[in-house]
């Protein structure tokens, strides 16, 4: 009896350790401040405005899909300018700035025209990752 508790015991504490490492890695930020950028600007472009919405803040996403912002158009009228339509061709991340858990991202967008526009983003960290913020 003894040996089946002694078993179950070990059993349990590597089933603790297996799920204490799954969950820690899923905590740890994957994504750099510039490929938030780039995925944000992609999901726009392609009209995956979910996924947009999902690299802002909360509070962020929360004002453009219920308050004013929704007045305006909300995030599909915002990536809609910012990509001309889903004519965005790329990205080109100019600089990044990291300090501790805040992000700035100067980029260039490069429309299908020739056109070029630069802009820069803040980002802050969250527990899930990199997130834009306003």
């Amino acid at each position: 009896m003894k040996g089946i508790l002694w078993l179950f015991a070990i059993s349990l504490l590597m089933l603790v350790v297996v799920l204490a490492f799954t969950l820690g890695t899923r905590l740890v930020p994957h994504d750099s401040p510039p490929e938030v950028i780039k995925t944000f600007f992609s999901a726009c472009n392609s009209g995956n405005y979910s996924l947009a919405g999902s690299l802002l803040v909360p509070e962020a996403n929360r004002v453009l899909t219920r308050h004013i912002g929704a007045v305006d158009g909300g995030l599909r009228a915002i990536c809609d300018e910012e990509t001309k339509q889903g004519h965005l061709q790329r990205v080109e991340v100019l600089q990044q700035e990291v300090h501790g858990e805040l992000a700035q991202v100067h980029y260039m967008l490069h429309y299908a025209d020739g056109s070029t526009m630069e802009g820069s983003q803040g980002l802050v960290l969250k527990r899930w990752g990199w997130k834009i913020a306003p």
